[in-house]
């Protein structure tokens, strides 16, 4: 799940949006649809060495890179985290403790229906707000070409259960599985730089898992057209909603 997502804002946008710094490996990076291991925003604290923290914006492979991992191709499986055991996997526990960031968006794709005819549905705050997901980074240096290469991951979560309100209603038939985006008071507390204790870390999982469903409760989900599903496809038009061939275009009941 959370396969693909939208990031159409500019650096311009960003910075003083949230208060930030371009990083030395931040890219402009604006995509309607952003696939894994591509390139991404995100948002992190460094503590440099006067002590001074600076919340810098950088560019990140999407998909986890370990320390240990022997090339790139790890990253494709590891573009997503389960919050349930985050903080007891080896590939992600040490970030998790230490090297937390938000993944910055403004939409993502998800698909449901049958195997070869399953339909897209574009998800996002209803007030077109920007989405900062619970991420992780790390640091990872390419044996071949001892090139350092940044990369990231994205939290995830149970979906809700039906009977709470139309938009979770909609994202528990939607999928079984949420990424996992944050309150700004959370973010705050997610973002600090420092190394948590294994407790510290599991409470704040914790706490965005438990909070997820009220930051999407008013947020909106519809149908867009299934052009989304190649990588070759661009350009904003992959936003725009649409009515399905012979539904309503409302969810189908799962």
């Amino acid at each position: 799940m959370c396969g693909r997502y939208v990031i159409a804002r500019a650096t311009g946008d960003l910075v003083p949006l949230l208060e930030a710094e371009p990083g030395l490996t931040y890219r402009e990076r604006i995509s309607w649809n952003v696939a894994i291991t591509s390139e991404v925003p995100i948002l992190l604290e460094r503590v440099d060495d006067d002590a001074e923290i600076h919340r810098e914006l950088h560019t990140a492979r999407w998909g986890l890179l370990p320390v240990w991992a022997k090339d790139r191709t790890f990253s494709n499986r590891a573009f997503n985290a389960r919050s349930e055991t985050v903080t007891q996997k080896p590939t992600f526990r040490s970030a998790v403790r230490a090297r937390r960031c938000a993944v910055l968006a403004d939409a993502y794709y998800e698909w449901t229906g049958p195997k070869g005819a399953k339909q897209p549905y574009a998800v996002r705050p209803a007030d077109h707000g920007l989405i900062t997901f619970a991420g992780l980074y790390e640091w990872w240096k390419d044996p071949e070409t001892a090139q350092w290469v940044l990369s990231c991951t994205i939290l995830t979560g149970p979906s809700p259960e039906t009977g709470q309100g139309d938009t979770l209603d909609e994202l528990a038939q939607l999928h079984d599985r949420i990424p996992l985006a944050m309150s700004p008071e959370t973010a705050q507390h997610w973002l600090s730089s420092g190394r948590l204790s294994a407790d510290e870390a599991e409470a704040l999982v914790e706490r965005i898992r438990a909070e997820s469903f009220g930051v999407v409760a008013d947020w909106e989900v519809y149908p867009v057209d299934r052009a989304v599903g190649s990588v070759r496809s661009e350009g904003p038009q992959l936003m725009e909603p649409i009515t399905p061939p012979g539904t309503s275009g409302s969810l189908p009941q799962l």
